[in-house]
This record gives structure tokens, C-alpha cells and sequence, in this order.
């Protein structure tokens, strides 16, 4: 079942190519050839009729210009080849290729992440941006130290904006491709991604991150503290001119990210809304919407307005937790016209559910669009609007595999949803999906702590419980369809997975409540969770009952649960866990401090920088991280796992990625090599394996990883289970 469910297409963004026909970009795996592959669909607005095409294997990015025409709308395409190193960037018109540009010689590889990478046409479709890595200095120069920006960024180290330029009515005019390199005084360096266009000016706004005070670059997946901030940035007149100047709009202590930019030709009205969260601290949190009117007569920006405020505890009226955005990104076609007033749609988090939020960009009110709808507990995501008043979104459950979905705003002003596209599946495949079922249930007095419960509804016996932790901490357990989830389910397992304290989608006090308190509050919280199922009736205590698996932090909790609790779990299965509190070999050495309380401070340039360039405002921007105690340590130590390994008797499977930066294989190697050194393998009594996978990192994705990783799981399980 593993195979089929985990070959089920997954969309990752949409447009509205015309007024009948939306686009979709889904990716899928393919275990037989062990790749991922990227299919196009093209559907019609009605749901009458779906043609799918397989993307071509070098194409990196693929995009339609905004409001072209309907016979013939214009569509950039990036290309990429892994062996032969070629780049090519092309627009189309319909089916005739306007132009072309070699990239091979000019730049590296083409950045495609949430945190860099931009891919965007100008106001007038006669311009386009996209991020690559710089080309590499020449030799000496080539060996000199540069930080890269950390896991999932393997030898990426200098992102630059390059802006793409050609003239459609003058054939014999070349187009011109250049890099923004924006002047900053005494070497300053700064990171430039997430670019857009300001369509009242010669400019362009994007996403800067800086290095911290001692030259390090914290690593970026998954972490929106990071010292960055929103930069506006010319554009030079004429390719050959002098580096660009720019401007910092935000302040040094929030994180600020992902610009996007509503524009409205008639009337007249420009927006510029961003992402802020607090600098240091937690990785992930509630963010703030914050946005500044552009002043197209006097080129500027009007003083910063904030539209959504972080939310500590979840609102009375409606229960609204603050925003959560799905990839910690605002979606890239995001707008909509309702009322004659302008909206920000995004997907957000909400307790255990993903949900389609509407934010008014005038007075930054917030209503949920995809509240629960009968007993089906959907989590949405966001694909596209078309500007108007029509989104493009997909939806799945638990037991339900991700469908597209059209909301259309009817005469009452309420939106009407409408199913497009759901994947194929077998009858058995289907029948086998309607016997799961799925709760959430909340567990009595932990705070905000609630699991999600997946399982066979018709057993007649109560089937053993595999615990599914998330890791992060401040990441979150969802009703999305997973497939490897409900082949678990299906295989026999009841699944409970747990947001525990420290889990986004529950208000910033929620998250908060776990700094200082790792390996406490949120092992108690996990356990808690196991023993209310139990005593509910949806899982039993005894050998061969009681099961864990987690991964990063998930790891960490589910090493200290069969530390802490050796005789409640029989067996558990970690991937890449953390099992010491030592920073030094991390791409994010902060986050063994700051989730433990203690201050690892981070600022990035300030406000109007580097305009008010000045010795005061550098001063309070460049404090130096700190360096623990020895007093520190030995606290921390005592909250690690490995500080619990003499007690554990469950038999204990890993998976190792060999190129993870995040928590790197030390972790998982010293607690295999500790538990052997027990004698209790020896004695017959534990059974400890450890599979490692070469070419992985982190998050273990890779479609035969994936697969081997969820088949020797679960026969590790069947081994054990009563």
C-alpha cells in the first residue's frame, strides 16, 4: 500500500492561465526509477476536463506572466542540467519562443527553495528576475573561507538577484541579462533572494540576510529568526551602470521576509506587505503581517502599518490563533478584490488543520474561509487566486489524498467550492481509505497539547499504537494527508501523532512555553498523550503495544521517552535525532541555545541602513554570540537524551543521513555505539540496528530513502508487536 499511496501527485502551485483554465505543478514520486518527477496538469475551470504532462527533466521553473492574453500568454522557463552543467532561460508566447539566454557561463546553479529563490515577471512582462549562485571567485581567492547558507544548501554561498531584459517590438535589439549588486559601505554582505517588483518605480524589493556578529551564517531551511530584512533596491537605468543603491525599511530586531506587492492601476494603489517575526528565539513562531503603502509621485514608502499582530493566546470571538503561513511564505499570486477592496490570501496553520485565511489590506481584518465541514478534517493549501474573486487551492484528510479545489465568491459575498481534480485510485484503494478514521482529541490539562488519533475503524481488537512525533519543536502535526501515515494505519497501527507545547497553530504563548524546558515539558506532554489513548480505549499498555518514531527533535523525544518510560515503549525507530545538547557541529548552533533560554542575541543592519550608517546604531546590532559555561553544559546535558541511554530497554532502529549539517551523524552513531556498549544485545535482550544513507541529509526525502525508511520501520515494528 506504501507504494501506491506514496505515488500520489502532491501540487505545489497554480495559475490562471485564462479565464477557463487554471495550471497546476504537482510533484510525484517514482519508486520504481527512485526519482521525483514534476507533472503539469491543465484543467478547465468547470472540472470537465484535465490534460496532464509530464515536465521536462531540466526545466527548474516554469511561470506565466500576470493578465496576458488568453490566446497567447507568456510563460518563462528556467532550465537546468545536473550532468552537463548547461542553463538556458527562455520566454514564450503561446507556442513561439520570444527569447532565449545561454546562462552556462554567467552564473551557477538556479536557486528553487522558500527562502531565496524568486521567479518573477516585471509590471510590463518584459522583465524577469530569478536567483543564482554567483560564480565562484578565481583561484586564490576561491580558497578563501565563505560560510555556506547550511543544510539543504549543499556549496550554495552567494545568491544573487539577476534581472533579465528584452524589447518584443524591437527584434533586433539584444536582450541584456545583469546582476543586482547593491553598494554597501566597509564590505557589508548581504543575501539577497525572494525578489519582487515595485510597480510605481525603478526598483525592486527583496529579502537581505546578514551573517551574525562572529562571520557565521546560521542556517536558513525551517528557520524564519534569522538576521534579514526587507531591502529596497534600484534598478540601474541602462545594463553597464554603476552598482545599485538600496535601503533597509525594517528594523534590526525582527526578522522580516517575503515581500509581495499588490498594485492596482485604477484607482491608483500600490501595497507592500511582508512576514516579521521576532529575531532570535524560536525558529518558528506566529508571525506578524505588516505592509507600507508606495508613494508612486515621491518614490518612497509610507510608514510602516501593521495588518495582523502576533497573537499570544488564540482570539475569544473566533478562536483565530495568528498566522502560521504555510512554508513560512506569503504564496506568490496572493491578491484578491472583494467589496472594491483589496485581500491577502494565505494558508496558515490553526490548531491541527491547515486553513485558507482572508486578511483585508485595509484594515488587516482576518476570516477563515475553509472552516471544518462535517466529520472530514481537511488541511488546505494555498496554489493561486486569479485576482478577482476566484482562489485555486488543494485539500486533503488524513484518509483523503490531496484534491484541487475552486472557491468562487457567489452574490452573497461567501465562497463556493468546487472539486476540479482528484488523483486516480484503485478501487481497493478507495475501499481501503473509507475503513480509516481520524480524531482530534485534546489531553486534559497539558495546555494546548491535542494528537491527532488515524486508525482502522472496523478492528474488532485494539491494534498497537506507533506514536509519531514531530520534530522542530516549533513545527506541527497536521490532518494533510501523509502517505506514509495511513499505510501504517492500513498495515495495523493505531497512529497518534501529538502537537505538544512548543507546536505552532495555538498562539506565541503556546510556543513560548517550551524555551527552558526542553526534554521536560514537551516528554511529559508526549507522554501524557500515550497514556490518555490508553485510557480512552484506543491503545493498550503491555510488551509489544506501545511504539514511538520521530525525527530531529522528534528524535530527541522519542530517545527520552524509551529513556524516561523503558518499560511503557517496546521498540522505536529514529531518524537523525538529537541526542546531545553540543552546538559546535550544527549549521544552527543557536537553537541549542535559545530553545533552552539561554540569549543567543541576532540583529540584523538598521532601520534605513545605510543611510544612518553610524557607529551607535553598528554597535547595538553586532553583539557576539555567546559561549555556554561549563555550568550551561552540564545543565544541558542533564535534558539530553544520552544522559538517559543505561535505562533504555526498548530495541531501537535509526536512520542516519551521512550529509545531514542540521544534527549531524554524530548524534545517532554515539547513541547506537552507547546502546551497544550496554551488553544487552549481546544478552539477547535488545536488538539495536542503525542504517545510514549516504548521499541524505536531514530531512531524509529521497524517494528510495523514503520508502526503505518506511519498510524496514515497520517490519522492525512487526517483529515486536503483540
Amino acid at each position: 500500500m506504501y507504494d501506491v499511496l506514496s505515488q500520489l501527485p502532491v501540487p505545489k502551485s497554480g495559475q490562471f492561465v485564462s479565464a477557463d483554465t487554471v495550471a497546476v505543478l504537482s510533484t510525484v514520486r517514482d519508486n520504481a526509477k527512485k526519482a521525483k518527477r514534476t507533472i503539469l496538469s491543465s484543467i478547465s475551470a468547470n472540472g470537465s476536463s484535465e490534460c496532464a504532462n509530464e515536465v521536462d527533466s531540466d526545466v527548474v521553473a516554469s511561470i506565466y506572466a500576470p493578465k496576458e492574453s488568453i490566446c497567447y500568454p507568456r510563460r518563462a522557463v528556467l532550465r537546468g542540467n545536473k550532468t552537463s552543467k548547461e542553463r538556458r532561460l527562455e520566454i514564450w508566447v503561446g507556442s513561439t519562443l520570444e527569447v532565449a539566454k545561454d546562462l552556462t557561463e554567467i552564473h551557477g546553479s538556479i536557486y528553487t527553495d522558500d527562502f531565496l529563490s524568486g521567479f518573477v515577471f516585471s509590471p510590463s512582462s518584459y522583465a524577469f528576475m530569478y536567483v543564482a549562485e554567483a560564480k565562484e571567485a578565481e583561484s586564490p581567492a576561491k580558497y578563501r573561507f565563505t560560510p555556506t547558507l547550511g543544510e539543504t544548501f549543499e556549496g550554495k554561498k552567494r545568491p544573487t538577484i539577476f534581472l533579465f531584459r528584452w524589447d518584443p517590438l524591437e527584434v533586433d535589439v539584444p536582450s541584456t541579462l545583469v546582476p543586482i549588486t547593491p553598494s554597501l559601505p566597509n564590505n557589508h554582505t548581504v543575501l539577497f533572494g525572494q525578489p519582487v517588483f515595485s510597480p510605481t518605480s525603478n526598483a525592486i524589493y527583496a529579502t537581505g540576510y546578514e551573517y551574525a556578529a562572529d562571520g557565521r551564517l546560521l542556517g536558513l531551511v525551517w528557520c524564519y529568526n534569522r538576521p534579514s530584512g526587507i531591502w529596497r533596491i534600484s534598478i540601474p537605468e541602462a545594463d553597464g551602470d554603476a552598482a545599485t543603491s538600496c535601503t533597509k525599511l525594517t528594523p534590526a530586531d525582527h526578522s522580516c521576509r517575503s515581500t509581495r506587492v499588490y498594485h492596482n492601476p485604477t484607482p491608483r494603489q500600490s501595497t507592500l506587505v511582508w512576514l516579521s517575526h521576532a529575531s532570535g528565539g524560536p525558529h518558528s513562531g506566529t508571525f506578524s503581517l505588516q505592509a507600507a503603502d508606495l508613494n508612486p509621485e515621491e518614490d518612497n514608502e509610507s510608514p510602516t502599518r501593521t495588518l495582523v499582530d502576533t497573537v499570544w493566546e488564540p482570539r475569544t470571538s473566533d478562536g483565530f490563533p495568528g498566522l502560521y503561513p504555510e512554508s513560512g511564505n506569503l504564496p506568490a499570486s496572493a491578491f484578491l478584490v472583494l467589496d472594491d477592496k483589496p485581500h491577502l490570501v494565505l494558508a496558515s496553520a490553526w490548531g491541527a488543520r491547515t486553513t485558507i485565511l482572508l486578511v483585508s489590506l485595509v484594515d488587516g481584518q482576518t476570516t477563515q474561509l475553509t472552516p471544518v465541514e462535517g466529520s472530514t478534517l481537511f488541511s488546505w493549501s494555498f496554489l493561486a487566486t486569479d485576482g478577482y474573486n476566484r482562489l485555486l487551492c488543494s485539500r486533503s484528510a488524513p484518509n483523503v489524498p490531496r484534491e484541487v479545489v475552486l472557491g468562487e465568491v457567489d452574490a452573497t459575498g461567501s465562497f463556493v467550492w468546487k472539486v476540479l481534480s482528484t488523483p486516480y485510485l484503485a478501487p481497493a484503494v478507495k475501499t481501503a481509505l473509507v475503513q480509516l478514521t481520524t480524531s482530534i482529541i485534546g489531553i486534559p490539562e497539558r495546555g494546548k497539547t491535542e494528537t491527532i488519533v488515524l486508525r482502522l475503524s472496523d478492528s474488532t481488537t485494539v491494534n498497537p499504537c506507533m506514536q509519531f512525533i514531530h520534530g522542530g519543536p516549533h513545527s506541527y502535526a497536521t490532518t494533510a494527508f501523509s502517505p506514509e501515515l495511513a499505510a501504517y494505519a492500513l498495515w495495523g497501527y493505531t497512529i497518534s501523532s501529538p502537537n505538544y507545547n512548543g507546536s505552532i497553530g495555538y498562539g506565541e504563548t503556546s510556543v513560548r512555553s517550551l524555551l527552558g524546558k526542553c526534554g521536560t515539558l514537551d516528554v511529559e506532554d508526549c507522554m501524557a498523550t500515550a497514556q490518555h489513548i490508553v485510557k480512552l480505549g484506543i491503545s493498550s499498555k503491555g510488551s509489544g503495544k506501545q511504539f514511538v518514531v520521530g525525527g530531529s527533535h522528534g528524535g530527541f523525544l522519542a530517545a527520552h521517552l524509551v529513556g524516561q518510560y523503558p518499560d511503557f515503549f517496546t521498540a522505536a525507530a529514529m531518524r537523525n535525532p538529537v541526542i546531545s545538547a553540543n552546538p559546535a557541529a550544527s549549521d544552527i548552533p543557536d537553537w541549542y541555545f535559545n530553545e533552552w533560554a539561554i540569549e543567543y542575541p541576532m540583529f540584523s543592519s538598521p532601520l534605513g541602513f545605510p543611510a544612518t550608517n553610524n557607529n551607535t546604531a553598528q554597535r547595538t546590532t553586532t553583539q557576539a554570540p555567546p559561549r555556554r559555561t561549563p555550568e550551561e553544559s552540564l545543565r544541558l546535558f542533564k535534558t539530553a537524551p544520552m544522559a538517559y541511554v543505561d535505562a533504555v530497554k526498548a530495541h531501537v532502529l535509526l536512520h542516519i543521513g551521512a550529509s545531514d549539517l542540521r544534527v549531524t551523524p554524530t548524534h545517532g552513531i554515539d547513541y547506537y555505539h552507547a546502546l551497544k556498549g550496554l551488553g544487552r544485545t549481546r544478552e539477547g535482550q535488545q536488538d539495536v540496528d542503525m542504517m545510514v544513507f549516504a548521499d541524505e541529509g536531514h530531512p531524509l526525502d529521497g524517494v528510495e530513502t523514503s520508502k526503505v525508511v518506511w519498510e524496514s520501520t515497520v517490519h522492525w515494528f512487526d517483529k515486536y508487536r503483540s
